[in-house]
């Protein structure tokens, strides 16, 4: 049996490994990431651990919150798990792939817990961007142009009387922002 822990200090990191002790695991067995918090950061040694999973190898874990910081990240580990054909212990409760309980708890793991936490978040988006649609404001902020600004940044670019770099520097725009307001005039000419 092969365990692994986020953790985030060195006392979080003893009382996992107690508890993944009393699970079975060897001490040599223990596989830790400390300290990487966000979801920007990749989890080495969790990475290596489940590349290197055999068939029948057991990941034990003390909580699915260990394993993986979201839903989707779950979702793809678990995936993981499953195509190496090697079981998944949590707490005690061991979910084996090859059996129906253990598939239906793998198909939770991979595909209903990620749409769930998706449309949670779509839900916590959506009321306020109404709200603030409704009130006159935008999402992500005021618009970094006026209409009468995009209209003359677009007629200079059609007329080809300044280059990109020019626009940049007269509208305060970075290159990508530039095409994004002629793109944006140009939707308007057009719709």
């Amino acid at each position: 049996m092969i365990g692994y822990a986020r953790v985030g200090d060195a006392a979080d990191e003893a009382g996992q490994r107690t508890q993944l002790a009393a699970l079975g695991v060897r001490p040599e067995r223990v596989h830790f990431d400390a300290g990487l918090r966000g979801t920007r950061h990749r989890l080495p040694n969790r990475d290596a651990m489940l590349d290197a999973l055999r068939p029948g190898d057991a990941v034990a874990v003390t909580g699915l919150e260990r394993l993986a910081r979201s839903a989707t990240d779950l979702g793809e580990v678990s995936a993981g798990i499953r195509e190496h054909r090697a079981l998944l212990n949590v707490g005690g409760t061991v979910y084996d792939p090859a059996t129906e309980a253990g598939r239906t708890a793998f198909e939770l793991f991979t595909s209903v817990f990620p749409a769930f936490e998706a449309g949670i978040y779509e839900l916590r988006l959506t009321g306020p961007r109404e709200h603030a649609k409704a009130a006159g404001r935008y999402p992500g902020g005021q618009p970094k142009l006026t209409a009468e600004q995009r209209r003359q940044l677009y007629e200079l670019y059609m007329s080809g009387s300044e280059t990109i770099a020019q626009l940049q520097k007269r509208f305060s725009l970075s290159r990508s922002g530039v095409y994004m307001q002629i793109q944006r005039e140009r939707d308007r000419k057009e719709g």
